[in-house]
């Protein structure tokens, strides 16, 4: 997000009578119920302002919430989002112009397909050089086409950020070479057996699903060196999470956890957030 959308959040939040650090700390707080409640107002000065970004802004917390998207703030939005409206402002590195298209149309893309009631999040492609898209897959549509052409070599980076799984694809496991692979804002309950099937990991993002059960197998991922598990329903981890010894950073906010269990002794982790759980219990050194 551009400073700009910041900028609109903390504006709009405050008229939602939501505080900044707790919405940072708790998206959630933010729910339909809230959002249309306050939404005549919110695009009232949107209008007012005759900024792009805020009507942007508040098209995606819309999208975010399953709130109802009213037509004319639908128009001004897929306008803003055409590539010609950009092309010509600045000089963009060919990078910029590649992951901009990307992000552009999925949002477009999420604004057509929304309905209300349906919770919808955008892209975040979580790479950051030209060279890294020449192995990038994104989405269930290209996830299936590289599998029916058998092209599974060259994926280093799979992402399947808001594709509405409910379980993580079997034929995931065929990409031997993955070393990232992010399943954020899905409906995933667990994460699964076959997970061992990804030696090659280095960053596991399961951020913002409905996980309560994770497999002992994960201890198996030996070169995991990041894993996002935030805003799930996780209660307790399996032991062989203390296995992976090439694991620095550890996310695990907003979740279920009462107990910290002993195998953070055996981590030796730069990183770890446990914020946001009803934490009762920490281990005896």
């Amino acid at each position: 997000m551009s400073e700009g959308h910041y900028y609109w959040e903390e504006i709009f939040l405050e008229m939602c009578n939501i505080h900044l650090s707790k919405y940072r700390d708790n998206r959630n707080i933010l729910n339909k119920s809230i959002l249309e409640r306050h939404l005549d107002d919110l695009i009232h000065l949107s209008d007012k302002s005759e900024d792009i970004v805020a009507h942007q802004t508040l098209t995606v917390w819309i999208l975010q919430v399953g709130a109802k998207l009213p037509s004319d703030l639908k128009d001004k939005v897929l306008e803003s989002l055409k590539w010609n409206n950009d092309n010509t402002k600045y000089h963009w590195s060919s990078y910029v112009i590649n992951v901009r298209k990307i992000y552009l149309e999925d949002f477009k893309n999420k604004i057509l397909n929304h309905k209300v009631g349906l919770k919808t999040f955008l892209l975040n492609l979580k790479i950051f050089y030209d060279k890294d898209l020449e192995h990038t897959l994104i989405g269930i549509e290209q996830l299936i086409s590289l599998f029916k052409e058998e092209r599974f070599d060259h994926i280093n980076y799979i992402n399947l950020d808001s594709c509405g799984l409910i379980k993580i694809p079997n034929i995931i496991t065929k990409f031997p070479n993955i070393k990232s692979l992010s399943l954020d804002n899905n409906y995933l309950t667990s994460v699964p057996d076959l997970i061992e099937n990804l030696a090659s990991l280095e960053k596991l993002y399961l951020m913002n699903n409905k996980i309560e059960l994770i497999s002992p197998n994960i201890g198996s991922l030996i070169n995991l060196e990041r894993l996002f598990l935030s805003h799930n329903q996780i209660k307790t981890l399996p032991l062989s999470l203390g296995d992976l010894k090439n694991l620095r950073m550890l996310y695990l906010n907003n979740n279920n956890m009462s107990i910290v269990p002993d195998i953070f002794d055996n981590l030796k982790l730069s990183l770890c957030s446990i914020k946001n759980n009803p934490i009762l219990v920490f281990p005896l050194h």
